[in-house]
Parts: structure tokens; sequence; C-alpha cells
């Protein structure tokens, strides 16, 4: 099976384009909590869960306060934070409603455990 499992090939935004699916990295189905700053001016944030996660973007359960693409976001998992841009929110009605992908900004800025990194790294 692909690794694109469940998902279109195309990629749903908040207008009525679509985007090509360019995905090339792998990607690890693992759902972890996260700590979102959707507004990077305060502290406030609140928890989310990954649905997936590669070393360049992360698909989330879509947090409060993210309104837009393109919006920036900062990202935190065990006291690592960076910041991420949103590319695509899912519309409503469509098998991505409620999910957000973003992309990073700081590539050399992981936040993921040393064993999510090793299993993207692997392949596993």
């Amino acid at each position: 099976m692909s690794s694109n499992q469940g998902l279109p090939s195309k990629v749903a935004t908040t207008s009525s384009q679509t985007v090509p699916d360019s995905r090339r990295e792998q990607r690890l189905h693992i759902a972890v909590p996260v700590k979102v700053y959707a507004d990077l001016k305060t502290t406030d944030s609140q928890t989310c869960c990954t649905y997936e996660i590669s070393l360049v973007g992360v698909r989330l359960v879509a947090p409060q306060g993210i309104t837009q693409v393109g919006q920036v976001v900062s990202l935190q998992r065990h006291g690592r934070r960076a910041r991420y841009k949103v590319i695509w929110i899912g519309n409503p009605g469509t098998p991505h409603e409620g999910q957000e992908g973003v992309e990073t900004l700081e590539p050399n800025n992981v936040i993921w455990d040393n064993e999510i990194k090793n299993r993207l790294m692997n392949g596993d």
C-alpha cells in the first residue's frame, strides 16, 4: 500500500483550488500531543494531537485560533518549540474537516523526540 493511504492525491485548501500532493518525505501516522501557539504575540497555548508527522510538516487536529493558510504558529513538544506555517485547512464536509497541515519554517529545529526522529529517518 502507498504511504498516502487514506489521503487524497490533492490536498484541500481554504479556497476552491487544490494543491497537488508532492510529499516526498517519510511520514509517521502517530498521535502525539503538542502545544500550539496560534498567536505568536501571546503566551496562550492549547494542546492538540497530531495525525501524522514528517521531519518538515505535521497534520494536526485543528486547534482553535488557526484561521487562515499562511498563518505562522508555534508547536511545542517536550520543551522544544519551532515555528510552522499553515499550508492547508480542511474544508467542512470533506474527509479533512477538522484537520490542518503545517510546514516547518525552521527545518534545523526538530521538536520531535529522538525515537520519533529515528523512525522518520529510518523509514519505520
